[in-house]
């Protein structure tokens, strides 16, 4: 099971500004989950995004 994470728990682990986060998230880069009022982000999809940078960078 995946943890979720907060928009904070996010910006710490990649290096983007607060627009930032959000942009991806509209963008449908970065997937998300909102549960009430709040939104948050999975574990894995952070790897995923991370792992999507990395192939798009050896590319």
């Amino acid at each position: 099971m995946s943890k979720l994470l907060t928009e904070s728990d996010v910006r710490k682990l990649i290096p983007i500004g607060h627009s930032k986060y959000y942009e991806l998230i509209g963008s449908g880069e970065l997937r998300s989950v909102k549960i009430g009022r709040r939104r948050f982000v999975t574990e894995q999809a952070v790897t995923d995004y991370i792992a999507r940078l990395d192939q798009d960078a050896a590319a």
